[in-house]
């Protein structure tokens, strides 16, 4: 095994950040690592160098890689695996073979290991992509932490990152659905999606929605369609916005957080994801209390055809979502694919969805002997006090907010992903991202804290 000569960005088994030196492995290691987790997985006698096996019928051949650190002068979360000149002989060797090729970089750090599938079709026919293929260290750390997670970035490239004990869900999609569907689902949707909801259609399904939470209901507040939007935004909207985060507390305890979601009641008081919710719960309090729900409201449409986004702008007839953001993210992650392209992929240029998204530094529980931890699972008396140990956050501090507009102009440089695997083994549907290099795109307002 190799070592890096510079401290950059690695993922731990838990998927933590932390820096220290690359590792790569020899093209023997690299064998041994492959055929421990690829079953009947032999090596081609072949140049270039490739592996080839069968799964469920199917025969593919793999050509290997080692992810490592991009170098200078990028910054420390970017990686690759380098391309060789030869990848397009392997690849018609693959397809003369009658095989599949898979492009895979494999990334290791101490004792865990990630692979990464760079979708080959992408890559062949774009020269610009000949020397490396990318990924950042947050993809992987999404991979560590839920097992699978997979992405189109802004130039069409699908890259998949799993752990070992997901090659059989990543062998299960690359032949179950084939690779173009999630790629191809992109292109459509950024294309030729359905027609959006008109502002006639959002007022009313708010409309319907606000009569049936409560009694309260301000007319003027629905009329105002016809008002400039710009000015509703900035003269009304981001104030409220801006004071709600300039009065609340800069630093959050999670135990403290709990407490107080736990004593008033709150419908999200256990979840173990505490910041999220904690913001959430603190910003519909300050909406509450400062009679401000014909400037924001929270909407939560879980039923089925509903609008799966937690916040409604009556005054301007649109819907946005309020979100945490750890600034050791490279992607703010975003709603259900097809419930945001719903709106605002259609014939009406003007549909909108506004982020409200909250940036704060971390630190995880594990620094403070799991004391979060035991306090949430003693709270809703488990036996187990460690449930959840390895993912919990002890603290946060705010730094600052992000307003941010999603619409039919900005789309293109929107981010597909799938993280985490359903209760029936598949991935799970796919949500937007807005990778950290393309928040320039949505930007329209931020607040220092």
């Amino acid at each position: 095994m190799k070592r890096g000569n510079k401290k950059v960005d690695q993922i731990t088994k838990e998927g933590f950040v932390i820096k220290d030196f690359d590792t790569s492995l020899s093209p023997n290691e690299i064998t041994i690592v492959l055929q421990q987790y690829f079953a009947g997985l032999q090596k081609a006698e072949s140049s270039p160098s490739f592996y080839i096996g069968t799964y469920k019928g199917h025969k593919y051949a793999i050509r290997c890689k080692n992810v490592t650190y991009l170098g200078n002068p990028h910054p420390a979360y970017k990686k690759r695996i380098q391309i060789a000149d030869d990848l397009f002989e392997f690849y018609k060797k693959a397809k003369n073979l009658d095989r599949t090729p898979i492009l895979l970089g494999v990334y290791t750090y101490e004792d865990h290991t990630i692979f990464v599938n760079f979708s080959i079709d992408t890559y062949i026919g774009k020269t610009a992509h000949n020397s490396s293929a990318h990924i950042y260290t947050s993809d992987l750390a999404m991979a560590a932490e839920d097992g699978y997670f997979e992405k189109v970035d802004y130039f069409g490239n699908t890259v998949t990152a799993f752990r070992p004990d997901m090659v059989q869900v990543f062998m299960d999609e690359l032949f179950g659905r084939g690779q173009e569907s999630f790629e191809g689902m992109k292109a459509y949707d950024l294309k030729s999606a359905p027609a959006a909801r008109d502002c006639g259609d959002l007022k009313k399904s708010a409309m319907a929605f606000v009569r049936q939470e409560s009694d309260w209901f301000d007319a003027k507040a629905m009329s105002a369609c016809d008002l400039p939007r710009e000015e509703m935004l900035h003269k009304v909207i981001f104030p409220q916005i801006k004071e709600f985060f300039l009065q609340v507390p800069k630093h959050w305890n999670g135990i403290d957080c709990y407490k107080e979601m736990i004593a008033n009641g709150y419908k999200n008081k256990f979840q173990p994801e505490w910041v999220g919710f904690f913001l959430e719960y603190a910003f519909e309090k300050f909406l509450t209390e400062h009679d401000l729900l014909d400037v924001i409201r929270y909407y939560q449409d879980k039923s089925d055809g509903g609008v799966d986004l937690d916040l409604f702008f009556p005054q301007i007839h649109s819907f946005g979502d309020l979100k945490a953001h750890s600034e050791e993210s490279r992607g703010i992650q975003g709603n259900d694919w097809e419930t945001v392209f719903s709106i605002i992929n259609g014939q009406k240029p003007e549909d909108h969805i506004y982020y409200i998204v909250c940036e704060h530094s971390t630190e995880k529980d594990d620094k403070y002997d799991y004391e979060v931890t035991k306090f949430w699972n003693r709270s809703q008396n488990k036996d187990n006090l460690m449930s959840y140990h390895k993912r919990m956050k002890n603290n946060v501090t705010l730094k600052k907010v992000y307003v941010l507009d999603i619409n039919y102009k900005n789309r293109e440089h929107l981010t597909m992903f799938k993280q985490g695997i359903n209760s029936n083994g598949k991935p799970r549907a796919p949500k937007i991202m807005i990778e950290q290099d393309n928040l320039k795109y949505f930007i329209l307002d931020e607040i220092k804290l």
